[in-house]
């Protein structure tokens, strides 16, 4: 099953760079730049078929793929025969202007951007199904040993509801983890609902070094009303039905579903309450249980989008994307504040396996949720392919805008030395990223 995932998960990954090439490939057409070969995967050519003066190429390792400009190689052969400057014929890549090779670099993750926000119109389009927990909350403080949260120190209660966050209107939980993940160590000002009253509160979200987002030591307030069991489940085979509400264990009354999982890991088992079609239920044991996994999936609301009109699907579509740009760069400022990197950093194979393990979860519940799960993150990868490539590090396309920038200052190109040592020092700054997130990916596989 892993496998299957990190299969899908990589035709996703890969479509990401596909469009990011094919981004390069339209504006280097534009731009009078000749391209050599255009290639969905890598390695050896399975495929080729020319067009013009490009060969378009499926090869055999279907990571991503890539885009050969004519004339990239007279670089590498300036660099070997010690020239000061790179001898270019028409339609190679040096021989175009500054800006023109500025809006080829430009356009592959500029495509990314805007493939994004088409998912995001596509599918405001149609619609989609939202499934969630209301923005009612349990303190993590009640059922650990740390009570310095920042939830306790804002006032906080357990079974309150938080209706807006900063103005914003808050009905759904992860809405809530999303301000609270976002703004670490910012006041956010809330509206609680607590016993049919409003009160105004400020929270403060700490910084979680391990995941590089705000935590403040809550938990999601979920009725334990029985929706699935897991095939490890305790309760498979026992007196438990879907749709029955859990009640009691051992006579104590349960209120939520933190308070039955922490239960459960304390005690021996000896009965248990459920409450179905409106009656009460208990179901004894004839023998103590020590359950090991209780393995219960706890039943959820749902809403569905409406679908929007083409010109309000254009507007959301930017304005998630612009959301999630935002985000993406202040997930990547905080960096700096001293973020755990072995939990930040993830590989292509780990985010392999989380686009296909999405998948197969969505598809569980439909085709169209499937699709609709799937392309949304592969929205996200876009949006953080967008932001990656433009970081000014050479062999990067934001590395390779500074570098032309610089020959239009001066009005003059480059030694073609120093812009091989130059993109010899971005290789290896890649390759060593690549290696600790590689490393990172299987130490999680190891783990997980």
């Amino acid at each position: 099953m892993m496998v299957l995932k990190i299969v899908l998960g990589l035709i996703g990954l890969s479509l990401v760079v596909v469009i990011h090439e094919a981004g390069h490939f339209i504006a280097a057409k534009l731009c009078g730049i000749h391209v050599e070969a255009f290639s969905i995967g890598w390695g050896k050519i399975i495929y080729a078929r020319k067009w013009k003066e490009t060969e378009f190429r499926v090869s055999l390792f279907p990571l991503g793929g890539y885009c050969k400009m004519q004339g990239e190689q007279a670089l590498i052969q300036a660099w070997e025969n010690h020239s000061r400057e790179v001898e270019c014929e028409e339609g190679d890549m040096y021989a175009a202007s500054f800006w023109k090779r500025i809006i080829v670099s430009l356009s592959g993750p500029l495509v990314n951007l805007i493939f994004a926000s088409l998912i995001f119109f596509v599918i405001g389009m149609f619609g989609y199904n939202i499934s969630y927990y209301p923005s009612r909350i349990v303190l993590a403080s009640d059922y650990t040993d740390r009570t310095d949260y920042p939830a306790n120190f804002s006032g906080l209660q357990t079974g309150d509801s938080i209706t807006a966050v900063n103005g914003r209107d808050i009905e759904r939980f992860d809405q809530l983890q999303q301000e609270i993940a976002l703004h670490p160590e910012e006041v956010l000002k809330l509206r609680v609902q607590r016993d049919g009253k409003s009160i105004s509160l400020n929270l403060t979200p700490e910084l979680n070094l391990q995941s590089g987002s705000g935590y403040v030591g809550i938990y999601p307030w979920i009725e334990p009303i029985v929706r699935d069991f897991t095939e490890s489940s305790f309760f498979n085979d026992k007196e438990i039905e879907k749709g029955d509400r859990i009640s009691k264990i051992n006579g104590i009354p349960i209120d939520h579903a933190v308070q039955l999982s922490s239960l459960l890991e304390k005690v021996v088992l000896q009965s248990l309450s459920v409450v179905r079609n409106g009656s009460s239920h208990e179901i004894s044991f004839k023998e103590e249980q020590i359950v090991s996994d209780p393995g219960i999936q706890y039943d959820f609301l749902q809403t569905r989008t409406p679908q929007w009109d083409i010109l309000y699907a254009i507007k959301e579509g930017y304005r998630e994307s612009s959301r999630i740009l935002l985000s993406s760069l202040k997930g990547l400022s905080l960096l700096f504040k001293g973020i755990d990197l072995q939990s930040a950093v993830s590989g292509p194979l780990r985010i392999s396996y989380i686009t296909g393990d999405l998948a197969f979860s969505g598809f569980s519940n439909g085709i169209a949720e499937g699709l609709v799960t799937f392309f949304r993150f592969i929205a996200l990868i876009n949006i953080a392919l967008f932001v990656m490539n433009l970081l000014p590090i050479p062999v990067l396309d934001g590395g390779q805008i500074l570098l032309f920038l610089v020959e239009g200052i001066l009005r003059r190109k480059p030694n073609p030395q120093i812009i091989y040592k130059y993109q010899l020092l971005g290789t290896i700054i890649v390759f060593g990223l690549i290696i600790f997130a590689t490393m990172n990916d299987i130490l999680f596989f190891s783990r997980n």
